[in-house]
C-alpha cells in the first residue's frame, strides 16, 4: 500500500467488463508517479487530496484507492451521543422540574459512561 498527494486528475474515457462501465482517470502525485484509476462516476477524491492506494498491476500502470476506517470511528461516536441524548429525555420526560441544561449533563455522563 503507498500514500500519495494528488497533484493531477485526467479523465481517460471508459472500460467496460462483466462488472459494469467504468470511467478511467489517470492520477498523478506528487512524488511523480502517475496511475490509472477506475470509478463508477466521477472520481472520488480531487487534487490535493492525500490517498492510499493499492497498485493492482505495474505493468498497465493500473491502481486502486484503498479505503481505511479508523475503530471507534465519528459514527460510531454519533450513534452513541444520539442514543444517550434521548436516553436522557426520556428519563427527563415525566420530571416537571427538568431543563435542557440537565438532559445535556445526563446524557453526558451517560456518553462518559458507555466510552469507558
Amino acid at each position: 500500500m503507498k500514500k500519495g498527494k494528488i497533484k493531477f486528475i485526467q479523465e481517460k474515457g471508459e472500460w467496460s467488463n462483466s462488472s459494469g462501465t467504468f470511467n478511467k482517470f489517470q492520477v498523478q502525485f506528487d512524488d511523480g508517479q502517475s496511475f490509472q484509476f477506475l470509478a463508477k462516476g466521477d472520481f472520488k477524491r480531487k487534487v490535493g487530496d492525500l490517498v492510499e492506494y493499492e497498485i493492482t498491476n505495474q505493468q498497465y500502470g493500473t491502481a486502486k484507492l484503498v479505503y481505511t476506517q479508523a475503530s471507534g470511528s465519528n459514527k460510531d461516536q454519533l450513534i452513541i451521543r444520539q442514543s444517550m441524548v434521548k436516553a436522557a429525555c426520556d428519563f427527563h420526560a415525566s420530571r416537571p422540574q427538568s431543563d435542557i441544561i440537565t438532559v445535556i449533563k445526563d446524557a453526558e455522563k451517560l456518553i462518559q459512561f458507555i466510552n469507558k
